[in-house]
């Protein structure tokens, strides 16, 4: 069976492509009837040869790659920048001020796109407040306060906490302000939605899947609670519809 290989925008067979890059003649005398190749060890001088080569290789790669992260930047294509940076990163972790420019265009990114609302302490989890990507990060600031008001009757047990969007959350304090993705199948129909995340005051969210957000405080249904809390969002985020 032959493999076809793409050289030059051109599909040739691996026969042809082997005599482009070797020369004319039979596979025997290309691949020499199977034998193996003496390999003549290269002379010191050639050896130093080639890693000047490679050397000045990998400085022109990271200069080319380093100027189109710039370009990108000087777009507004923040993620090609960002991806070209770690590409330079990973060649050579010791050029300075990369891990610094990573830094800054990350900041860009999560302060962009604000979203500004609030949340009534009493109505639970409410209405979806935007669309979040898997693995694209995004920041939740809040402030604010209220009462916590909860007239309920509990056994021993306490609250139940078995069902995440109907019933208290357990590992997050009471009254805390937390959030939710309800990730979405292919014709858009909500699906098992995921662990409730703790944000308090503020945090930076990368997501596990993509889905609907939803944000609420962390008390029981019934609540008698009063008050609402700010919210601001940022970063990855499309609205809910």
């Amino acid at each position: 069976m032959k493999r076809s290989f793409v050289f030059g925008g051109v599909v040739a067979s691996g026969l042809v492509l082997a005599t482009v890059l070797i020369g004319p003649g039979s596979s025997s005398e290309l691949f020499g009837q199977g034998k193996k190749p003496a390999i003549k060890p290269p002379s010191v001088a050639a050896m130093r040869a080639l890693e000047l080569r490679e050397k000045k290789a990998r400085e022109q790669f990271l200069r080319d790659t380093a100027q189109l992260a710039k370009d990108y930047e000087e777009a507004g294509l923040l993620e090609k920048a960002k991806d070209l940076l770690k590409t330079v990163q990973r060649v050579d972790s010791s050029i300075a001020g990369v891990k610094e420019k990573l830094d800054t265009i990350e900041e860009t990114i999560l302060s962009a796109n604000p979203y500004e609302f609030s949340i009534d302490s009493a109505k639970g989890w409410g209405e979806p407040v935007a669309r979040v990507e898997q693995g694209k990060k995004f920041r939740v600031a809040a402030k604010g306060s209220y009462k916590f008001v909860v007239q309920e009757t509990v056994g021993p047990t306490g609250f139940p906490s078995d069902d995440p969007l109907r019933q208290m959350t357990k590992g997050i304090p009471s009254g805390a302000l937390m959030a939710i993705v309800i990730p979405l199948n292919d014709r858009g129909k909500p699906g098992k939605p995921g662990q409730p995340i703790e944000i308090g005051d503020g945090k930076e969210i990368t997501p596990k899947e993509s889905g609907l957000l939803l944000i609420g405080v962390n008390a029981p249904a019934g609540n008698k609670n009063q008050g609402n809390i700010d919210i601001q969002l940022s970063g990855y985020l499309a609205p809910p519809k």
